[in-house]
């Protein structure tokens, strides 16, 4: 069908796209996929096969649309790409799940999110539909990066080498770089994807990005603080812990909230992320005074009250064990750790 559609085939293609895009959103804040991990797992595995197609990557690599029908294959991967990334955050996965299988798919994504770095038009923002599916690919792989067991695949892929060199481009938007930045921390959570983005000189480049203006008063500061704590030895932590105290405040904060709300979550954060870097920043005794007795939260904070909440959530977690959810058995580790 693709290859005869006229202007008019297009104008259904694309208010197809929106509808099926309003009813994944609106379903997906019923609940059903997180209530149902069995039917969550068979529909994601379903739109990630139909994704899985030589054709489509060809596509993807080809980078050029030059007819109608190429923009109705890019507005079909563009609703594949939205319904596996509304799904991504509901579905538990297991080791085997992103195997070899789904290999060349995750390197024709990369190879695509490349070119298109180095697309004069996309550069200068003329092509509003590619830019639509360049974007809708960094969410996937955020989402995606998101899923620690998810990682190891993720650097099959090469995406360890790539995204550092997606954060060290010259030409690089704003709109852009903050699921980057997240990427690379995510990916920094997993012990592999640390050793593979410090071969690439992730600490450099990273430090180099705190010195742009727009960094420095944005979240994206302390997501990067977060992804050097994750990526630095402990004697490269004791080195250099000033500056850190908004950061400290922040990453409190945050498991303050997250620990009183649905799924542990508060704003994009599950509790174990702000945990497992206040656990590798506790190397330096200063920066554990700190946040045990003088952190300036809200709520006010002190060395019981944060006793406390770090004591409460192992319990809680401790609980979950039984569950054998990978997340949440970090999170017991993490909070073990600390106490």
């Amino acid at each position: 069908m693709a290859n005869s559609v006229t202007k008019k085939n297009k104008y259904c293609f694309d208010a197809n796209r929106a509808v099926v895009t309003k009813v994944f959103s609106d379903i997906n804040e019923t609940d059903l996929f997180n209530n149902d991990n069995n039917f969550s797992r068979q529909i994601f595995f379903s739109y990630l096969d139909l994704l899985n197609t030589y054709k489509i990557q060809q596509f993807l690599t080809a980078l050029s649309l030059s007819t109608l029908a190429d923009s109705i294959r890019e507005s079909n991967i563009y609703i594949l790409l939205f319904i596996l990334s509304t799904l991504c955050s509901s579905v538990l996965f297991v080791d085997s799940d992103i195997s070899d299988q789904y290999n060349s798919l995750l390197n024709a994504i990369r190879l695509h999110f490349n070119q298109s770095l180095q697309s004069t038009i996309l550069q200068q923002n003329m092509n509003e539909k590619h830019m639509t599916v360049h974007q809708r690919i960094l969410l996937l792989i955020w989402d995606l990066s998101d899923r620690t067991i998810v990682v190891p695949s993720l650097l099959r892929a090469g995406f360890g080498k790539s995204v550092i060199e997606w954060l060290n481009y010259p030409t690089l938007t704003e709109t852009a770089r903050r699921p980057i930045v997240s990427i690379v921390h995510n990916l920094s959570r997993h012990d592999n994807g640390a050793d593979e983005l410090n071969k690439y000189g992730a600490i450099e480049i990273i430090n180099q990005m705190q010195q742009l203006d727009n960094v420095r008063q944005s979240t994206m500061l302390l997501i990067n603080t977060m992804a050097l704590a994750l990526l630095s030895t402990p004697n490269q932590i004791k080195t250099d812990p000033k500056g850190i105290k908004p950061i400290l405040d922040e990453l409190l904060q945050i498991t303050i909230h997250a620990s009183t709300a649905e799924k542990y979550r508060y704003n994009g954060f599950h509790v174990s992320e702000p945990l497992a870097v206040l656990v590798k920043l506790f190397i330096d005794d200063t920066t554990f005074d700190y946040v045990m007795n003088q952190a300036e939260t809200n709520l006010p904070s002190n060395l019981t009250s944060t006793i406390k909440l770090f004591s409460d959530l192992l319990i809680s977690f401790h609980v979950k064990l039984i569950e054998k959810n990978r997340l949440e058995q970090f999170t017991f580790i993490v909070l073990f750790n600390i106490l």
